[in-house]
């Protein structure tokens, strides 16, 4: 298992053990649970250069060698002279050699945003997704390729290419001499040099005042970054043909993002449905083409806000699941409108608690644009949970006091459960009803 921590408000820890200072307490950790009653610690990695720690873990396989990625966001302590925008997304190899069966983390490189492709603004690293290129074409330059999805605020979605990785059975040498440097540098970008190149961009944020510009901090209608601070990126497994939705024929690569919004003065939060199946190739290098099918809010958010201090983030979105159903199978429902596949999007919302939004309503309403907002969100809204105390009781937490309970910031989807993890009151297990018959009896 690989754990993290961060620094984000010290003083807010209970327990608060060991110093903050400590690099022990910000690290990457990997722990042996094999033994279930007794984890044991195995290895940890610290970057030197990106002090307030990890803020988000992926792992990946690549070429049959395990790797993680970690984003590793800065606040305050950003060196704008290097090009690189604050903080970055490590990637480290679990090295499995001659260490028994317990790895070792050896980090080999980084992905980075250059300042000179951005808009500048709030920018830095906070949650990524690692996926191996889904589609079967192999004519298409990007098949058996592995890509990072990041979301780094007003800087957007970013992808990188991580295909070409230092990796122990391709080029033992350069997985050595990669490795070593990071090392001796204590991880910091003076001597890990290693970079995933960048392949793909977006930042077409909703222009909600109408001014003509995306709404950002440097473009005007910040809003507590309601369109914006791009908090979540997640490429959907599968690819789906939606011609049946009258689109041209074809399989498409979809990717969700979901803003995370601190306070505003109107509105709770946009999600974002790309379709990121378009490229170019131009002197040899492919570049991602996303573009936006249509976003989401949840419905009636103009009569809302969101209103900072002790009540930030408030109704904002936060973390995201998706899945595809193969339609037409015997005993189980079709809701789609027609086609071979039906979607839905999990979006946990923090004190609005999980939202199930359907992705085939979101491709007629890109067709669409003169439909009323909230008319749209409410078409694309399949339900809503919001966790809560016996016959009403309000719901207690044991350490967290955000003021707010639940606080739902991760929903997972799986096998006909959606899992919702709250910061205050801890896991709760949920089930749409149309998700019912994918699931097994929970008495089972």
């Amino acid at each position: 298992m690989i754990i993290q921590n961060q620094i984000v408000d010290p003083g807010a820890a209970d327990p608060n053990v060991g110093e903050w200072e400590d690099p022990a307490q910000v690290t990457v950790t990997l722990v042996d649970v094999t033994d279930k009653t007794d984890p044991s610690w195995v290895d940890s990695w610290y970057d030197a250069d990106h002090p307030s720690g990890p803020h988000n873990l992926y792992t990946h396989m690549i070429d049959n060698e395990w790797y993680i990625f970690v984003a590793n966001p800065e606040y305050e302590t950003c060196d704008v002279g290097q090009g690189d925008a604050c903080g970055g997304i490590t990637i480290a190899h679990l090295n499995f050699a001659a260490y028994g069966d317990l790895p070792r983390i050896v980090k080999v490189g980084e992905a980075e945003v250059s300042w000179e492709s951005t808009r500048g603004g709030w920018i830095y690293i906070h949650d990524m997704t690692v996926q191996s290129w889904p589609g079967e074409d192999h004519s298409d330059p990007r098949h058996d390729r592995t890509y990072i999805y990041g979301a780094y605020w007003e800087a957007g979605l970013r992808i990188f290419d991580t295909s070409d990785v230092p990796h122990p059975g391709k080029d033992l040498a350069e997985y050595i001499w990669y490795g070593s440097l990071c090392r001796l540098s204590g991880g910091t970008q003076a001597g890990c040099t290693w970079r995933a190149p960048e392949v793909g961009q977006w930042m077409d944020f909703a222009d909600l005042d109408g001014d003509g510009e995306p709404d950002s901090g440097t473009t005007g209608n910040e809003n507590g970054g309601r369109a914006s601070y791009i908090h979540y990126a997640e490429p959907i497994d599968k690819m789906v043909d939606a011609s049946h939705l009258g689109y041209p024929v074809g399989k498409r690569h979809l990717t969700f993002l979901a803003t995370e919004v601190l306070e505003t003065t109107i509105g709770t939060g946009m999600g974002y449905l790309l379709d990121t199946t378009d490229y170019e190739v131009n002197n040899g290098k492919l570049t991602f083409l996303p573009k936006l099918i249509h976003g989401w809010e949840i419905p009636f958010a103009e009569d809302h806000l969101i209103p900072g201090g002790e009540e930030w983030l408030l109704f904002s979105p936060h973390n995201a699941d998706t899945e595809i159903f193969q339609t037409g199978l015997p005993g189980f429902p079709d809701t789609s409108n027609g086609g071979a596949w039906d979607g839905r999007i999990y979006l946990s919302s923090y004190h609005a608690g999980l939202w199930v939004v359907d992705i085939e309503t979101l491709f007629l309403l890109g067709l669409d644009p003169e439909m009323n907002r909230t008319e749209g969100h409410m078409l694309a809204t399949i339900g809503y949970n919001l966790p809560h105390g016996r016959d009403g009781e309000p719901l207690d937490s044991a350490y967290y006091d955000f003021g707010w309970t639940p606080f739902i910031w991760a929903a997972e989807y799986h096998e006909g459960y959606t899992y919702l993890s709250c910061i205050t009151t801890g896991l709760y297990i949920v089930q749409l009803d149309i998700d019912i018959p994918y699931g097994r009896p929970l008495n089972d």
